[in-house]
């Protein structure tokens, strides 16, 4: 390729970039495609400036997140500024599937709809000479100072493509099934990727734990929307007997002293698929002490709301026999969901307090209004003195899990 591409690999975008790494990578026509992963923004623009001393141009990609948006923005802006049009500014991730136009006016050349392992290869052979982007789908690009918007691709095979580039040194979790069918009010994951599940096959998730094992990676963590849903047909209900083949073949796929986590970052579980089957497979085959359990609110009420299709009860059995099973647990809180009263709240917090009692930690999050969800138009939330009097509580208990990146901004801003 006679130019080169710069990925903006920011911490909360890189196993977006890791997909789509291991989808040029499945292409023999980007074999020498020089990639430049710049962690910063300070980054960013040095190599994008030392490359046009050497290249005609340079492309550079941003995935963007809601929360990312404004900084994109003005990324973007510089990037045009500065470099003119010997920079091709190409963009995708939730916000941009969304919004396209947004990125777009801020000076972006090429916005990806969706999921972009097809779309991504395509437009990269389309560059050189700015070739007819007319016939590819899945972008959106202007003309003459009107958008246009190609049609969505059908959903990618994800047995066509790896979920990230040994070759590149872009390692990461392995992507086992994509899509969910729940449809959360506050979640784009459904929007994204669609309702009906698609499974990795066993034999290409085998494959992908080699290459980590070839490149000295111990740990092997899977990647799904909800961690027991693997093989399942409607992602409702379970299939123990996938479950099983799936981590037994990893098992015996992971070298000595090698670690499965499942049911943990970068994926959770959802309450009602904590079982005694689902949690003895788990102690039969990876090798996490924790887990992670989406709770989202304590108020049954607000659950109806966000369309959780799952009880409160169903969050306080899955934490009390995890606990059982010998296993610490995290369970994600959202305060602020549109609608929420004091009642509401208060039940929630009342909840938090059951949990904590049980060892569990809670992982409190402030909801913030994304695009295409059924709450995309609502304000985002305004925390309460007791929802925060209640945090520090718990955070004095130890009972609140941050991470050591965490980005709770409407919680640490307000405190």
């Amino acid at each position: 390729m006679p130019f080169p591409l710069v990925l903006y690999y920011h911490w909360l975008n890189r196993f977006s970039f890791n997909a789509l790494a291991g989808a040029i990578d499945s292409d023999s026509a980007f074999e020498d495609l020089p990639v430049t992963l710049s962690l910063t923004e300070a980054q960013l623009h040095k190599a994008t400036s030392v490359l046009l001393n050497r290249f005609n141009r340079v492309v550079v990609a941003l995935s963007v997140l809601t929360s990312q948006m404004e900084e994109m923005r003005r990324i973007a802006r510089q990037l045009r500024s500065d470099f003119g049009s010997r920079v091709t500014i190409v963009a995708g991730g939730a916000h941009v599937t969304a919004r396209p136009k947004e990125i777009l006016e801020a000076g972006a050349d090429i916005a990806f709809l969706g999921e972009a392992e097809d779309s991504f290869p395509a437009v990269l052979k389309n560059i050189p000479d700015q070739g007819e982007l007319d016939v590819i789908d899945g972008i959106a690009f202007v003309r003459e100072g009107t958008v246009i918007s190609r049609p969505r691709r059908r959903p990618a095979d994800l047995d066509a493509f790896s979920s990230f580039s040994p070759k590149r040194g872009m390692y990461g979790p392995i992507e086992i099934t994509r899509g969910c069918p729940f449809a959360c009010s506050y979640c784009q994951t459904s929007q994204i990727s669609g309702t009906v599940l698609r499974h990795r096959s066993i034999p290409n998730i085998v494959r992908q734990t080699e290459s980590l094992r070839s490149g000295n990676r111990k740990v092997v963590r899977l990647l799904s929307p909800n961690a027991f849903s693997y093989g399942s047909p409607d992602g409702r209900k379970l299939n123990l007997n996938a479950l099983r083949e799936l981590l037994s073949a990893l098992r015996a796929s992971v070298s000595s002293g090698g670690r499965i986590i499942f049911a943990h970052f970068p994926s959770e579980a959802r309450p009602e698929h904590i079982t005694p089957d689902t949690l003895g497979l788990l102690k039969e085959f990876a090798d996490n002490d924790e887990i992670v359990i989406g709770a989202q609110s304590g108020s049954q009420t607000m659950l109806n709301a966000c369309r959780r299709s799952h009880t409160v009860e169903d969050v306080l059995n899955a934490v009390s026999l995890a606990r059982k099973y010998g296993y610490k647990v995290i369970v994600d809180f959202i305060f602020g969901l549109p609608g929420e009263s004091p009642a509401d709240e208060q039940s929630s917090l009342s909840v938090m307090d059951r949990l904590v009692q049980m060892g569990a930690r809670i992982h409190p999050h402030a909801f913030a209004p994304l695009p295409q969800t059924a709450f995309a138009s609502e304000p985002p939330a305004r925390l309460s003195p007791s929802v925060l009097r209640a945090i520090e509580s718990l955070r004095a208990q130890k009972g609140i899990y941050v991470n050591r990146r965490e980005i709770l901004r409407g919680f640490e801003s307000s405190t």
